[in-house]
């Protein structure tokens, strides 16, 4: 069983460590090898969620278990009524347990309990096809946006998606 509330700062640690972790796993066989080695590093990404935790700007809300242990979690950016999800990442032996579900359906309802006219959008790796298909149950669609990025020969390109209403 699990459970989701929103992060505070004494999480930064256990989302910097969920963040390491199934980050790599998600892009390995997605991205090159030397490309995850060279971006996923643990210690940035404490530091980086340490700040990130403190930002007015910031939302973060954590999936965790009985025992209290983090397991997933999904962090956005707002600006006014606009929301992007930057994150959403669950450990890898506890995916396909609806976690990342509870957490988008958890968060999303949230968010537009407070902000009915809430707007949302994504940066997802255009060929990560299960996170795009996981985004479409809940309405995201392709904009045609793209962010392209070449790294050692090898073409890397994210797509945005917005949350249609």
């Amino acid at each position: 069983m699990y459970f989701v509330r929103r992060g505070s700062l004494e999480d930064f640690t256990d989302i910097a460590n969920i963040h390491f972790e199934s980050w790599g796993a998600t892009y390995l066989g997605l991205l090159p090898e030397s490309y995850i080695s060279n971006k996923n590093n643990l210690f940035e990404k404490t530091e980086m969620w340490q700040e990130l935790m403190v930002h007015p700007d910031v939302l973060v809300w954590v999936a965790y278990d009985t025992n209290h242990k983090n397991l997933g979690f999904i962090g956005y950016f707002k600006n006014n009524d606009n929301y992007e999800i930057t994150t959403l990442y669950v450990l890898p032996k506890y995916q396909w347990l609806g976690i990342g579900t509870r957490l988008m359906k958890t968060s999303l309802q949230d968010i537009l309990d407070s902000h009915i006219n809430a707007q949302f959008c994504l940066w997802v790796l255009e060929s990560n096809v299960t996170a795009i298909d996981f985004y479409k149950k809940f309405g995201f669609v392709y904009t045609g946006d793209n962010s392209e990025e070449c790294y050692e020969g090898t073409q890397i390109t994210d797509i945005k998606m917005v949350r249609k209403k």
